[in-house]
């Protein structure tokens, strides 16, 4: 049982002109709602065909809440965790003049998008429970976890590793997904996105696959499995892939 400060309590239902949905999803009684990425077709393989049932998942950015509703729909206990109002994005540290244009709309957006999760959540009925607090230092009072799933977040965050590292000692599954990159296979590294020209404030990452299996298995996580996909963002098509990593049922969690 998690302690009840912990969770975010449901607000009044956001009206859906107040929300901004980041997935493409079918929201029951308003119908379909279009968002960036459409992970419908192909959620099997972006979760990487894990089994859902009776497990109990933690959840990292849940943003509209595609995958939270798609896996409490196959059986699971969905946990997520979701930044905070402030500073409600983790920006690249560009000099507070640039990003003072950029601030003020994305925290709008995050409101918005939050909108669109507590929307679908009471349009599903749903009973996912969530907390929005430091990705960082997730609290123990979260309690212990059959999978955690990290979709498409890492590359938006300034230290990975360590919510890496943070779900590692709560789950015994750990799913990752991130875009492929084939020009970085082959050595565990990761790519600086944002330049001095590119103001890419909101993408830190670019990753190789070994750079995860390489530091899961540091962590215990010898039994990897990758596969590779290919989703739909804004109408065209991008090469994902997605890690599924299991501790050894011997192996201690630290």
């Amino acid at each position: 049982m998690i302690r009840a400060e912990l969770l975010a309590t449901a607000p009044t239902t956001p009206k859906l002109e107040e929300c901004h949905f980041y997935h493409t999803m079918d929201v029951p009684g308003f119908g379909l709602q279009e968002g960036d990425w459409d992970l419908r077709a192909g959620l099997a393989a972006y979760l990487g065909f894990v089994a859902l049932r009776n497990k109990r998942v933690l959840e990292i950015g849940p943003a509209s809440g595609f995958l939270t509703f798609a896996m409490e729909n196959e059986g699971a206990e969905v946990v997520s965790v979701e930044v905070t109002d402030d500073p409600g994005w983790d920006f690249v540290p560009y000099p507070a003049a640039a990003l003072e244009e950029v601030i003020a709309p994305r925290r709008e957006i995050m409101r918005r998008l939050k909108n669109s999760y507590w929307f679908a959540h009471a349009a599903h009925a749903s009973k996912a429970q969530i907390h929005y607090g430091d990705v960082y230092h997730l609290p123990p009072g979260l309690g212990e976890f059959d999978l955690a799933v990290m979709g498409s977040v890492l590359l938006h965050l300034h230290s990975p590793l360590q919510v890496v590292a943070q779900c590692a000692q709560r789950a015994e599954t750990l799913v990752i997904t991130e875009m492929f990159h084939p020009e970085l296979e082959g050595k565990p590294v990761c790519r600086l996105v944002p330049n001095i020209r590119n103001f890419k404030w909101g993408t830190w990452w670019n990753f190789s696959t070994s750079f995860f299996t390489e530091f899961l298995a540091v962590m215990g996580f010898s039994e990897t499995s990758i596969s590779q996909h290919t989703q739909p963002y804004k109408g065209k098509p991008y090469a994902l892939f997605t890690i599924v990593a299991t501790r050894p049922a011997s192996a201690p969690n630290e």
